[in-house]
């Protein structure tokens, strides 16, 4: 009997404890089937600068009659009506917030039914760019700036996270021309530029892969190399670069002169004496005759070079391809630049313009070619810069 009477007890308070429960979600029971009309699917962000633009897929829902979205912790928001005649091919229908300050932020994006009636959220997180995102990029740098017989080699520091170069020159036919470069490419070469023209570029950064906007960095304006003939001044072609004095200079080493000649031309040190009449030679004969040649000078201080001109013996055609490195100890040495001469007297010199100025103490001009090998000449050096 006593067991009897525990097992109704214990159905009784069952019974009591589950019509406790239904009190306890009674509310909404009775509210019956919520049919929420169709949420925002796939959102998705594209940041600008100061806005960003909202992406979403809209189904076929009829009572979707408005968006409303919000952010800052549902502190602003904006509410549009929807224009299903502006989805696009992909099937995503847009909106652009402007004047957002720069940050990260967190969108709940709601469909609006036509009896104010909200979808369930829809959560996505964007960015929106500006300066502080602008201050920490840098342009991309152009590393040497290699003059040729019939062309000019830009050589290309590394992109970092820019996207691509808009490079823009006058050509020989007078028009003005804009390449597209990208950050891939190292090496652009260029075979219709104008002698001493200028040229510019824009660094262009996408901060995102869909970015809304892109951020430019413009580099200053600067000059193709330019051949000419005289006595190397080019102060007037580069103005803040005037040319070195080189009265301190001196020949630390050479492989080859010819140490006896006419007029006591064919040494080393007439390649830094002020007088295009005189000129260095490579030895006639013996062992030191032979290519490639070289002569180190050390300008006796270090300095900013910004360009090197290398000028021929006069009415001499025998030189053919040099370049230029520098060093600041006489040990280690980069290649700054190379020239390329046509059998022809005429231009009688050649300048190698750098992307940005070098550090150097020693420079060293290197011979590898000759149109009459293996004899080569030289009348003067030249370099602009700043001490």
């Amino acid at each position: 009997m006593k067991a009897v009477i525990i097992i109704c007890s214990l159905f009784a308070l069952l019974f009591v404890s589950c019509d406790g429960m239904n009190d306890n979600i009674k509310e909404y029971l009775d509210r019956g089937e919520v049919a929420y009309i169709g949420r925002v699917d796939s959102a998705k962000t594209a940041g600008g600068i100061n806005r960003i633009k909202l992406l979403w897929k809209i189904n076929a829902d009829p009572r979707i009659a408005s968006c409303k979205i919000f952010w800052n912790d549902k502190q602003d928001s904006v509410s549009f009506p929807i224009d299903r005649g502006q989805i696009d091919k992909d099937g995503y229908l847009s909106h652009i917030l402007e004047d957002m300050p720069e940050g990260t932020f967190i969108f709940n994006l709601y469909h609006v039914g036509v009896d104010n009636s909200l979808s369930i959220s829809s959560e996505v997180e964007g960015a929106v760019y500006g300066d502080i995102y602008k201050s920490n990029l840098n342009p991309r740098k152009i590393r040497l700036v290699e003059s040729l017989a019939d062309k000019v080699n830009l050589y290309w520091e590394e992109g970092g996270n820019s996207s691509n170069v808009l490079f823009t020159y006058t050509n020989r036919a007078g028009e003005k021309k804009t390449i597209d470069i990208p950050v891939s490419e190292t090496v652009t070469v260029i075979d219709d530029y104008v002698l001493g023209g200028e040229y510019s570029y824009k660094t262009i950064f996408l901060p995102e892969k869909d970015a809304l906007d892109q951020f430019e960095l413009d580099s200053p304006v600067d000059k193709f190399p330019t051949y000419y003939v005289g006595d190397g001044s080019l102060d007037d072609k580069f103005p803040g670069y005037p040319k070195f004095d080189r009265t301190t200079w001196k020949i630390a080493d050479f492989s080859s002169e010819e140490p006896t000649g006419e007029g006591d031309n064919g040494h080393a040190a007439l390649v830094i004496d002020n007088d295009p009449a005189t000129f260095w030679h490579s030895e006639w004969s013996a062992s030191t005759a032979q290519l490639p040649h070289h002569i180190t000078i050390d300008m006796n201080a270090v300095k900013n070079i910004k360009c090197v001109t290398i000028a021929k013996r006069q009415a001499n055609t025998d030189l053919k391809t040099a370049h230029v490195e520098v060093s600041t100890d006489n040990r280690s040495w980069e290649i700054v630049g190379k020239v390329e001469f046509e059998k022809t007297a005429d231009p009688n010199a050649k300048t190698i313009v750098l992307g940005e100025t070098k550090k150097a103490r020693y420079m060293k001009l290197v011979i590898t070619e000759s149109h009459r090998s293996p004899s080569a000449s030289i009348s003067e050096i030249y370099a602009l810069g700043t001490e």
